[in-house]
């Protein structure tokens, strides 16, 4: 709906042709075929092989990237449904007039110079596109945006993005936040549905695509970054709506004092109280989280993981020092490492007996600092301790740069093979943390081991740190679920 006018209902199915249009004309295309515009919009398009039509917009010039160009949308001998505007901000009441008169479905706005310089100037522009576009029905995404990426029609803001289609939706108050969390995403095995940044939402806004992803049946989850809202009613409802039919994570932004300037110069947003925000997501089951990586690591156990029973951690690895700050780190996060049983610990004694292993620990923590070289000795341990009714999650470490110090790189791919078979057999939820020294070999390796996880479906974190929190968060989503 548009904030400056009278309400203006969305059916959820009509949202649907946002992310499936069959032609789209991007408008200031600039003749060098380096420009940002081609790269972020153009390019990408032709790189996905995007299958409708795709009409470049310049006058003057005759082609770009091999397309023909024209020099105004009316030109173009055939119906626009979607329209990326890369005009200086004076220039687009003229195309909203000319998109009016083409009947163009949508218009999403790269341009920015609007509300959000806080400029008397930028905020009437802003008003008269909104006006025009809601009087003849164009929908609008922006002003000062990205737009649109789903992989299934072909549409994206970045040429490099994954190709393949997920089950992560993602709406985004900021263009370069959406370029970032999907790059994050991508290198962590995430993948989306659709992902929409709608900047200024100075028509369609966090409520419309909010309630559109609780009904997108090929969306599982929710990714979310919000610097403020234009309807608060509105948007409370359809996040209750979304967070009753799937989990939700969000990051605020604008959350202290200067973070709220930031938001205001930013997409012109009105970051609102810090504490009403929190006690309404609390209360709606919402997961909120402080940053893009925080996002990711929420989304990727989301993805991989069934819901945990309870907090009881047990912790795999090598390194008795590194347990002992992993365990320090858990408890901090109101995870419990809890102390196994004798007859527990007995269990686990005769798979590495004391007198063949002096170097190791059957207490939980589990350190395996010298059998952690015998890859046999893994899958017995993984399938004992998940076998303990007193364990409900299992968090696994190798510290990569000591295995290839050690020379045993063949070693650890064996050892890295038993976790991955182990787990096709265990029930129980397990993360790996991956640790390295930063040295380019080391950090290499560690790279090619987290994508054999990652594909193996265990989720991998790069710090104790960050694996603690977002495994803390994710059990707490479901104790709150349980609740209701």
């Amino acid at each position: 709906f548009c904030p400056y006018f009278s309400t203006k209902e969305v059916e959820i199915a009509d949202l649907e042709y946002i992310f499936h249009p069959n032609s789209v004309a991007v408008v200031g295309v600039p003749p060098d075929p380096s420009s940002f515009v081609t790269a972020a919009f153009l390019n990408p398009l032709i790189q996905f092989g995007y299958k409708g039509k795709l009409y470049p917009i310049r006058p003057r010039v005759s082609e770009v990237l091999g397309l023909k160009t024209y020099p105004n949308i009316l030109d173009v001998p055939g119906p626009v449904d979607y329209v990326i505007c890369a005009v200086r901000a004076a220039l687009t009441p003229q195309l909203m007039r000319e998109c009016v008169t083409k009947r163009v479905k949508v218009v999403q706005l790269f341009t920015s110079g609007f509300s959000e310089t806080g400029e008397e100037e930028g905020i009437r522009l802003e008003k008269e596109i909104a006006g025009i576009a809601y009087q003849r029905e164009v929908r609008v995404i922006g002003p000062n945006c990205m737009g649109i990426y789903c992989p299934n029609s072909g549409i994206s803001f970045d040429a490099d993005f994954p190709r393949e289609s997920g089950n992560v939706g993602f709406l985004c108050q900021s263009g370069g936040n959406a370029v970032e969390g999907v790059q994050l995403g991508d290198v962590r095995g995430i993948r989306f549905s659709k992902v929409v940044s709608f900047g200024n939402a100075c028509d369609l806004n966090e409520a419309d695509f909010m309630e559109y992803f609780a009904h997108d049946p090929q969306t599982k989850i929710v990714m979310g970054y919000i610097e403020g809202t234009k309807d608060g009613k509105r948007f409370v409802s359809a996040l209750r709506e979304a967070a009753g039919a799937k989990p939700v994570i969000l990051v605020k932004g604008g959350v202290t004092e200067g973070g709220a300037r930031a938001a205001a110069s930013h997409t012109g947003a009105l970051a609102g109280s810090n504490v009403i925000w929190n006690s309404l997501l609390c209360q709606l089951g919402i997961v909120q989280v402080c940053d893009l990586e925080e996002l990711i690591d929420l989304t990727l156990l989301f993805q991989y993981l069934k819901p945990s029973r309870g907090r009881r951690i047990g912790i795999i690895g090598g390194s008795g020092g590194r347990s002992v700050l992993i365990t320090d780190v858990c408890e901090r996060e109101a995870l419990t490492v809890v102390k196994l049983a004798s007859y527990e610990n007995k269990r686990l004694r005769k798979i590495v007996p004391e007198e063949d292993d002096p170097g190791t620990s059957v207490r939980n923590p589990i350190d395996l600092a010298t059998s952690v070289w015998d890859p046999y000795i893994l899958p017995k341990i993984l399938e004992t301790v998940t076998s303990y009714d007193s364990i409900d999650f299992i968090l696994f470490h190798i510290n990569v740069a000591f295995g290839l110090y050690r020379g045993t790189r063949e070693v650890l791919d064996k050892w890295i093979d038993s976790l991955i078979e182990t787990k096709k057999t265990v029930a129980k939820p397990i993360a790996v943390v991956i640790c390295h020294s930063g040295e380019p070999e080391a950090a290499s390796y560690a790279f090619s081991v987290q994508k054999r996880c990652l594909a193996a479906s265990i989720p991998v974190f790069p710090s104790f740190n960050r694996a603690s929190r977002a495994i803390s968060r994710f059990i707490r989503y479901y104790e709150m679920k349980g609740k209701q």
